[in-house]
């Protein structure tokens, strides 16, 4: 989950300009979805589903000839996320792609047999292991003729999983451009606003990337705002550093966002963005990665639920 250097909003407007998107119904509450990768499994403390309403496991991939790439999956991890869907009544979501976990988009989405293969693999993975749904990660298509093929994917995708009851959203970069007909075939686009230039993940930055969204006409009960649990130095190798990390070596207070010459989002800013996600309507709010958080009560997750309990008004 990256970003890649911003395209400028007018050329989302132009792209998207006209779409229409009929709003999807009100969901009966605001929902808090945590990304899960496989490495942080084994450890993984599952009170942290009590926070949840939403689970993306991360991640399988596609391969170039349309079938799914699971070897990262260990024995008994399926099985295991199975029993905290059941216990914690969560929904399970399988994400598809990622950063440097992509590569064989190119190649699958460009053939209509391979791209029919791989929406025949995620509707049997998705009936056979219990998941709800698929988050599509493709980091990034680029130029026209990726972002159609992505776009053909999305659409297959979507006509296969209605009649199923599976639903079907996407991780989108705050820049990302896609063709109406993507956006139009998405239940919940997971906006992953983070990883840009600098200071890498602001309210400000928040506020420009969900209204970019807005202004290309989708609903924004359709949009889930996506909020970092690490960090990145503002230095040239912008080195990440879970939440968790950045608390034990350097302690910042709670109002800030800024230690050491890192850069990420403390407690306060958890805080606005969440307001700022529920005043606006939106979808929910997504988080990468929930391994990443502190454990405990100075937990960003902790803050993200108070928040959900007790809203204040926009930020």
């Amino acid at each position: 989950m990256t970003r890649a250097p911003f395209a400028t909003a007018a050329a989302m407007a132009v792209l998207l300009g006209g779409i229409t998107l009929t709003a999807a119904e009100p969901a009966a509450k605001f929902p808090v979805i945590g990304y899960l990768p496989e490495y942080r499994v084994d450890g993984f403390d599952e009170n942290i589903c009590r926070q949840l309403d939403e689970l993306v496991f991360f991640s399988i991939e596609p391969r170039a000839d349309g079938t799914l790439d699971t070897s990262r999956l260990k024995p008994g991890m399926i099985r295991q996320l199975g029993l905290l869907r059941k216990k914690y009544r969560l929904k399970l979501r399988i994400c598809v792609g990622g950063w440097d976990r992509s590569r064989g988009f190119i190649a699958c989405t460009a053939r209509e047999a391979s791209r029919a293969r791989l929406v025949g693999q995620l509707v049997a993975f998705c009936r056979r292991n219990g998941f709800d749904g698929v988050d599509l990660d493709w980091e990034h298509p680029k130029g026209p003729a990726q972002q159609a093929a992505y776009t053909r994917l999305i659409v297959e995708t979507k006509k296969a999983f209605t009649p199923r009851r599976l639903s079907l959203t996407a991780a989108i970069a705050g820049w990302q451009q896609l063709p109406p007909a993507a956006w139009q075939s998405l239940d919940r686009i997971h906006l992953m606003s983070y990883d840009a230039a600098g200071q890498h993940s602001t309210l400000a930055q928040a506020r420009q990337d969900i209204d970019r969204l807005r202004k290309a006409g989708i609903p924004a009960n359709r949009i889930c705002l996506g909020v970092p649990f690490y960090g990145r130095s503002l230095d040239k190798k912008r080195t990440a550093y879970t939440y968790a990390d950045i608390v034990r070596r350097f302690s910042p207070k709670p109002t800030t966002d800024q230690t050491n010459g890192v850069y990420f989002n403390g407690p306060a800013t958890i805080r606005h963005k969440t307001q700022l996600a529920i005043s606006g309507g939106l979808a929910g709010i997504s988080i990468w990665e929930i391994g990443q958080d502190l454990r405990g009560p100075g937990s960003l997750l902790s803050v993200i639920a108070g928040s959900v309990k007790q809203p204040s008004g926009r930020p």
